[in-house]
């Protein structure tokens, strides 16, 4: 049996372990299964496939300095399973709290069932890791999802319980032109949610969405933000006829922000 002074040892040699070198497109590739029921092309998760949003993982990866990656995009490009990469990589190389967005509470327990419980079934890594949720006393919910160092918690733009219920290392928000204008008074859901990462020095930001009306666009508004608090900027162009990708000559280690458009 451990001594109180050893189970501390434990505890406290993990929380000064370094962020793992793997990025989150080079985890995908190791570890990443797609299942029939989220994907057209079940099998191995295979970054070469959609080679456009290897810089958008690995810029949320530990690696990168990158603080908040801001995505405006087509539809079905691909964005949201970049952020389920990170999900499933958050899980098992850099655990902490999380906190994910859809536009609504229902959406979100449809993406939980549809594409998170896909995600964690058919990863070896991850089952390992999350608990089968008809265990008793698993932790494991259809909107939360424990696992050793850490929790994701899914949540709908739409409820301002779920935005404020816990503090949050890193952030998804997911398709943000469709979360409302404010949330039971209490103001915009994405100012609502980011300021849940604010007593986190590492954090990590995913904005993502599909823009709907040219000037009342938030994703657009995001994307061309050009405020005093950037440290710089990484912009990728993506040609959707050969999916080559044009990256700016600036440094990551300048950037506080990567805006990227597809």
């Amino acid at each position: 049996m451990q001594t109180v002074e050893e189970i501390y040892m434990r505890a406290a040699a993990k929380g000064a372990r370094p962020d793992p070198v793997l990025t989150v497109s080079e985890w995908a590739d190791k570890y990443r299964a797609l299942s029939q029921r989220a994907s057209a092309e079940p099998g191995p998760w295979r970054t070469d496939r959609t080679p456009y949003l290897r810089e958008i993982m690995d810029c949320l990866s530990p690696s990168s300095l990158v603080e908040t990656v801001v995505l405006m995009k087509g539809a079905q490009v691909g964005g949201t399973e970049c952020g389920n990469n990170w999900i499933g990589y958050i899980i098992h190389q850099a655990p902490g709290p999380m906190l994910a967005v859809q536009p609504t509470v229902e959406m979100a327990k449809r993406n939980s069932k549809q594409r998170i419980d896909s995600l964690i079934e058919e990863s070896d890594v991850l089952r390992e890791l999350v608990s089968d949720p008809r265990a008793r006393d698993s932790g494991n919910t259809m909107l939360a999802k424990e696992f050793p160092g850490g929790i994701l918690l899914m949540t709908g733009a739409n409820s301002a319980v779920g935005l404020r219920s816990m503090a949050a290392r890193y952030l998804f928000c997911d398709e943000v032109d469709a979360y409302p204008g404010d949330v039971d008074g209490e103001g915009d859901p994405v100012n609502l949610a980011l300021a849940r990462t604010r007593t986190f020095a590492r954090r990590k930001i995913f904005m993502i969405s599909t823009p709907k009306i040219t000037g009342r666009s938030r994703i657009e508004s995001a994307f061309a933000d050009r405020t005093a608090s950037l440290l710089g900027a990484v912009s990728l162009l993506r040609s959707v006829s050969n999916a080559k990708v044009r990256a700016s000559p600036l440094a990551q280690r300048q950037a506080g922000e990567s805006r990227i458009r597809l």
